[in-house]
């Protein structure tokens, strides 16, 4: 996780605070009437509820990607 936060961080921190807030709104708020709980069809709900597990998922995946290629660095690194 640090990996992907300190690249966020050097690259998110060279952009003025307008640009940070619409990020964070994107994120937070891509569909921002779209998801009023009252409304949605059960199929709405189960496909965002798709989409945002297969997401959890991928995120988790290239975690550890990110973890073992990092152990894998360290070990080439005490080799030499």
């Amino acid at each position: 996780m640090n990996l992907h936060v300190e690249y966020f961080k050097k690259k998110l921190g060279e952009l003025p605070d307008e640009k940070l807030w619409e990020i964070i709104e994107e994120l937070l708020l891509p569909y921002p009437n779209e998801f009023n709980k009252k409304s949605m069809s059960r199929d709405e709900v189960l496909e965002l509820a798709v989409m945002l597990k297969a997401s959890n998922e991928l995120f988790r995946n290239l975690e550890q990607v990110a973890l073992l290629k990092h152990e894998l660095d360290q070990a080439s690194y005490k080799i030499k």
